[in-house]
């Protein structure tokens, strides 16, 4: 079998069983390769996942796809877009190893190689206020210009402004896309979009054509954390995707740091939740860049702070070359005197306007992989949860010390498991199906 027939099934078995799939392992496992799960007989495919539906069974026939597929080949090759599947040495293998993995990845531009130097996800709100802005320029061009390749979502706000500050520090970086690789957005990102995919890369596991639906971006930011050895919460809300992203981390089992912020700012109150709850506090690169120095002993790509190119400080000018939107509250700043920009009320309405649609974060519900990054002890106390709203005082009265019940609680709330109430109240959360 030639390699373009080879890519043409991944892609028609991405098709098939869509983003974000957990039946792509189980059916490899037992199949092998695409061209023998769309082979298989429906009994078989039933004996590897009995809930398969009608619709499902009927999806896993490669001629459903064939056109569909001819037309993403056509495109790729057309636009010089590189096909990554499981089965290729580009393929990252930190990716295949998260319990849903994308069938393809759609590369545009070149992946920095993996194991030669540190990838750390870089996140946050998309309406992010001066002070993240800086605070994300700062982080990921001193980690960039240390050696580590900086990851992120190359959306509004946080994503954007850590992606060029990569490339100010003269340094590959990686972009997920929650749409389809022939997809800009925001559109203005268009000079950026072009910037990453020359001095690294852009990939999606979205087929081209692919809209940035709302519901993409939740899915999207697993791939970002399985992509880093670490991630950092730069800002964002108690609602803001970047803590899905943080929840992805630590199921995934990496390494987590938020930055600290103003304890009665709603953009800080993510971050804050996350040290609560005993993620590391990120006060400079080094504090991220020492956690990986051992492990790059052997190699020039880690270097000292002390050695890199001076870091000149962010600027509204530096992040307007890239093509991005700056924050509102710039003006004062660092001595400068700047003309007030738009709200950011008025910077999510044109966002949107960008592509007509509006991209609120869809919550992300827990599955059974969850409880498997609680300790025996989380364990013991989540199963003592009732399933109607409780309060920590209950906790307390089961015999579990307050300080033990807090800190549970608020990692429950991240992973995703509860969800907090008025009054302060818990609810357990219902299950992925």
């Amino acid at each position: 079998m030639s390699k373009t027939q080879r890519c043409a099934a991944w892609v028609a078995l991405s098709l098939a069983l869509g983003p974000r799939s957990a039946r792509l392992k189980p059916l490899l496992h037992h199949f092998g390769t695409p061209e023998r799960i769309f082979a298989a007989e429906q009994s078989e495919l039933l004996s590897v996942l009995p809930d398969l539906g009608k619709g499902a069974l009927a999806a896993l026939k490669f001629e459903k796809h064939e056109r569909e597929v001819g037309r993403i080949l056509a495109y790729c090759d057309r636009m010089g877009v590189t096909v990554l599947t499981p089965d290729m040495p580009a393929y990252p293998a930190a990716l295949f190893a998260i319990a849903e993995p994308p069938a393809v990845l759609y590369c545009r531009g070149n992946m920095p190689a993996v194991g030669k130097c540190p990838f750390v996800g870089v996140v946050g709100t998309r309406t992010a206020d001066a002070y993240g802005e800086r605070v994300a320029y700062k982080l990921s061009f001193e980690l960039a210009a240390a050696g580590a390749v900086v990851v992120s979502g190359l959306a509004e706000g946080i994503d954007g402004v850590a992606a060029a500050a990569a490339i100010d520090a003269g340094a590959p970086t990686i972009a997920v896309l929650g749409c389809g690789i022939d997809r800009v957005y925001p559109k203005h990102h268009t000079r950026l979009f072009s910037e990453v995919a020359e001095f690294g890369a852009i990939v999606t596991e979205f087929a081209p054509g692919t809209p940035p639906n709302s519901w993409n971006f939740p899915i999207r930011n697993r791939i970002i954390s399985a992509l880093s050895e670490t991630v950092v919460v730069v800002e964002g809300d108690e609602k803001s995707g970047a803590l899905i992203t943080a929840r992805y981390a630590l199921l995934q089992g990496k390494s987590l740091f938020a930055v600290p912020g103003d304890v009665d700012c709603a953009r800080s109150a993510g971050c804050n939740l996350l040290l609560r709850a005993g993620a590391n506090i990120a006060l400079s690169a080094e504090d991220i860049l020492s956690h990986f120095r051992f492990l790059y002993r052997d190699t020039a790509m880690l270097r000292s702070l002390d050695d890199v190119m001076q870091y000149a400080g962010a600027t509204p000018e530096k992040l307007r070359a890239h093509g991005l939107h700056v924050a509102s509250d710039w003006e004062g700043v660092a001595g400068e005197d700047l003309p007030r920009k738009s709200t950011d009320k008025k910077r999510v309405k044109r966002e949107k306007e960008d592509e007509g649609e509006t991209h609120t974060v869809r919550e992300v519900l827990p599955t059974p992989q969850t409880l498997a990054t609680l300790t025996a002890a989380q364990r013991s106390i989540y199963d003592n949860l009732p399933d109607g709203a409780f309060t920590i005082d209950l906790l307390v009265g089961l015999g579990v010390p307050a300080k033990d019940a807090v800190a549970a609680m608020t990692l429950f709330e991240i992973l995703g498991l509860v969800s907090s109430m008025p009054g302060g109240t818990y609810q357990k959360k219902p299950f992925d199906a």
